[in-house]
């Protein structure tokens, strides 16, 4: 057991590792804005990350083509915005959109397109979408979720941290966690959490421990140059 969590643990080193050259190379990119769902309207035919909260959700597995919905801000038939996931798309979820990200606040990337009224981004790839967790009012950034995500492989636990998308997988994974530490099994990264996570740090091997301080510290170092 501790070789096996200790493979995972430099896995998981490695994507930190990534993730800040992700960071670095997504602050570079200026094409990409990010606005609320309710700014969407004004940006048809922009690409863009678009934010909000998911407030009703429909899989139409009768309809053509088997579209998922995924509505942001205000249920159906009143949204502000629309994710579109349509049937051949489905399958490369880790489980059932509908789910995954329903009461969610969530990211969404690509070009907006207006359907009926409502602008509504077409998803193909898991990739365009991310679930932001709040914390104190403030939602963590991609990087931080990654962070998150690796403290969690250090302690032994099975997530999918290639990407900072707040998955099925990583909720279970952070509900496993929660029961063990004696905090509220939400599957969020909410402050309790954190400051449950930071004691077990303890229990970390100490290079890999280091080896990820560092790196954040060097993240946040850099954020302010």
């Amino acid at each position: 057991m501790p070789g096996k969590r200790r493979r995972r643990g430099a896995r998981a080193i490695a994507i930190v590792l990534a993730a800040l050259l992700l960071a670095v190379t997504a602050a570079a990119d200026e094409d990409v804005i990010r606005i609320e769902a309710s700014e969407a309207a004004h940006h048809i035919g922009e690409f863009a990350e678009v934010c909000g909260q998911v407030a009703s959700t429909a899989y139409l597995a009768s309809v053509g083509g088997r579209p998922t919905f995924l509505n942001l801000e205000r249920p159906y038939p009143d949204q502000l915005f629309t994710v579109v996931i349509w049937g051949s798309n489905r399958k490369r979820f880790d489980g059932r959109p509908e789910n995954i990200y329903d009461g969610k606040s969530i990211c969404v990337t690509g070009k907006i397109v207006e359907h009926k009224g409502t602008p509504q981004i077409v998803v193909e790839d898991p990739d365009q979408m991310v679930i932001t967790t709040a914390v104190g009012g403030t939602e963590l950034r991609d990087f931080e979720r990654v962070f998150v995500k690796a403290v969690l492989a250090s302690l032994g636990h099975d997530v999918n941290y290639g990407s900072g998308q707040w998955d099925e997988e990583t909720v279970e994974a952070m509900m496993a966690f929660q029961e063990d530490a004696g905090v509220s099994p939400s599957g969020e990264a909410d402050p309790a959490t954190l400051r449950a996570l930071a004691d077990a740090a303890e229990n970390m091997p100490d290079p890999e421990r280091d080896l990820i301080i560092r790196l954040l510290l060097f993240e946040l170092a850099r954020r302010q140059e």
